[in-house]
Formats: C-alpha cells, sequence, structure tokens
C-alpha cells in the first residue's frame, strides 16, 4: 500500500495521506512517534528547504506516486520538499495509539487516512509549531474530542501541507466505504 502524507501550514495541523480506493492528550512521551516522527510533526533536518507556495493536488494524486523503498525518514524528495493543497471530504476520524487523530478523507472516488499529532508530540523545534497545535485544537473544538471510536464526520475540507512518505503502523486499518460495515 502506498502512503504519502501530508504537514499542514495553511489550516496547520500535521495530516498524513493514504489514498486508495478502498480525548485525551498524551501523559507520556511513549505514546508519540516512530521513525517518522520528524517528517509528521514538520521537524526533521530539512523542514527549511520545504517551499511554502502550495501546489494544488488531489487525494488521488498523493497517492500516485511510487512509495520509494525503504521509508525516507528525512524529506528530500521534491514530494517531500513542497507543500500541497487538497479539498477532500472527512468522512470520519478517531485518535489512534500513537496519540495521531486518523482522518479518513474522501475525493473523487478515491479514500485516504489522514493524520494530526497530539500537542504533546510535537518538538519544539517543529516548524509552525503553534500553528499545527492550534488546528487540532480548533479541530476538535468543532468537530469533537478524537476518541478510540470512529466518528463520522461529512465536513469538506481545504488541506495544505508537506509531503512525507509514512508506512501503515500500529493499529490502523484499511480504508474503508463508511456504508461498508466494519469489521
Amino acid at each position: 500500500m502506498r502512503v504519502a502524507a501530508l504537514t499542514l501550514l495553511l489550516t496547520v495541523m500535521v495530516i498524513a495521506a493514504t489514498a486508495g480506493r478502498s480525548a485525551a492528550r498524551p501523559t507520556a512521551a511513549a505514546a508519540c512517534g516512530s521513525d517518522y516522527w520528524p517528517l509528521k510533526t514538520f521537524s526533521d533536518p530539512l523542514r527549511k528547504k520545504v517551499k511554502l507556495t502550495p501546489k494544488d493536488t488531489t487525494v488521488t494524486e498523493i497517492g500516485t506516486p511510487d512509495h520509494p523503498q525503504p521509508t525516507p525518514t528525512t524529506g528530500n524528495t521534491p514530494f517531500e520538499l513542497q507543500v500541497w493543497r487538497l479539498t477532500a471530504q472527512i468522512t470520519e476520524f478517531k485518535r489512534e495509539g500513537d496519540s495521531d487523530i486518523h482522518l479518513i478523507l474522501f475525493d473523487a472516488g478515491t479514500y485516504g487516512i489522514a493524520e494530526m499529532p497530539a500537542a504533546d508530540c510535537v518538538p519544539k523545534k517543529a516548524r509552525a509549531r503553534k500553528a499545527i497545535i492550534n488546528a487540532r485544537e480548533k479541530f476538535e473544538a468543532a468537530c469533537g474530542k478524537a476518541t478510540g471510536s470512529w466518528k463520522q464526520l461529512g465536513a469538506v475540507v481545504t488541506i495544505s501541507g508537506v509531503g512525507f512518505w509514512d508506512k501503515p503502523h500500529g493499529n490502523q486499518r484499511q480504508v474503508r466505504r463508511p456504508q461498508e460495515p466494519q469489521k
């Protein structure tokens, strides 16, 4: 499965998008992160090289490039050094074990997974740290606290963010259409 991600700057949250067709803040650092955490939190060593002027894209286009092997832990490809902007529907959301809020995105027949980190998981050196934290707080104020259960939403949003590669981790589930029963 190809997984690409975005660290948001306009709505400024951190988001990971996985294209395919088919409540509480953490209290310990152990709830945060993976090898890709610096990319998810816009705190990797090359964060200052990112072109901040957004280029328009879609959920389908974000999932189109071949996933590099091994998955990069530093943002150094043209995809990772660019801010991208897309409009999609958030069909549902949930808090995952690594404290991210996972969002299911839908656009023109394509689904994707997006992620936003918890405030306690965003390092002080993160680019746009305050904006990333504020975006998650605003999201939860408007849409409700994320819990361990999926909540349906249906909001259409415009997201701008820096591309990065991620891979399925933890207890992520495959992207599903909302009308399909959850297993």
